[in-house]
């Protein structure tokens, strides 16, 4: 369970622990449950669970001139949300009988999927139920799509150039670092992931670098050569090879190129 707090000038966020914990607070005052946690708004969001959304950002209007700040909960995007998540919005300053919005868009890895809103008359010194409905626009999510992808607003079946599962925004699977359209919705080269920054192309359903094989750890396909490069090399190059960059002999980190140090090189790959 989150609050999101408002007030004319200010707004927090904190977490509880439980709704059980909240229950039993109102039960020891002796008080009308929906006056337990005074003026509020209690938040239901709902969406198609295909999403996997993983965090909601929050904000909201009160008639009146009182905001509520843009929060993202929760904080960290640690696990995947169940539609039915729950909130609650504090609006201790706000008048009876206002009116009071309560934006809501749900983001995974970053990137908003749906968005939605609901409003509703404030009363004093009790909770209010809400409930929100995320719905995907501007063609980035399709409901009702469990097997197909959203392409200008419109369901399509998951095909080589229209990839995705579940609703989500269709890609193009069509480039030189994929062959195919995986069961789960992602492109793939062969039986695989797409290529990465270790391949320049995908070919007969292998990962390739020039005419080659896909490039080793650390290394980057660079116009058809492995080499080292600090887009991939979290250690020190040694001309074309990626090392740890952990020796005395070849310190350093970064991708940069690795130094000889006079004492010894730390873990850290600097110097002493």
């Amino acid at each position: 369970m989150i609050i999101v707090g408002a007030t004319p000038g200010r707004a927090f966020v904190r977490l509880l622990l439980t709704r059980g914990l909240l229950s039993l607070v109102a039960l020891a005052a002796c008080r009308d449950p929906a006056a337990a946690a005074g003026t509020a708004l209690f938040v239901t969001t709902e969406f198609e669970p295909s999403l996997n959304l993983t965090q909601l950002r929050v904000s909201g209007t009160v008639a009146g001139g009182m905001d509520v700040p843009a929060s993202m909960i929760p904080e960290a995007a640690d696990r995947t949300l169940q539609s039915g998540e729950t909130f609650r919005v504090l609006l201790s300053d706000a008048a009876d009988g206002a009116q009071a919005t309560v934006r809501v868009e749900g983001l995974r890895n970053g990137t908003v999927l749906a968005t939605g809103e609901a409003s509703a008359t404030v009363r004093d010194g009790y909770e209010v139920e809400v409930t929100v409905k995320l719905a995907g626009g501007n063609g980035t999510f399709c409901v009702d799509c469990k097997d197909g992808c959203c392409r200008d607003g419109v369901c399509t079946s998951a095909t080589f150039r229209t990839c995705g599962k579940g609703g989500v925004a269709c890609s193009d699977c069509s480039s030189l670092k994929a062959d195919s359209c995986t069961a789960q919705g992602t492109c793939g080269c062969g039986n695989g992931p797409a290529c990465g920054l270790n391949a320049g192309s995908c070919f007969a359903g292998r990962c390739m670098c020039g005419f080659g094989g896909a490039c080793g750890p650390g290394l980057a396909c660079m116009d058809g050569v492995c080499r080292c490069d600090p887009s991939t090399c979290a250690g020190c190059c040694d001309g074309n090879s990626c090392l740890d960059g952990r020796d005395k002999n070849q310190c350093g980190k970064g991708g940069l190129d690795c130094e000889k140090c006079d004492k010894k090189c730390n873990a850290d790959g600097s110097c002493d």
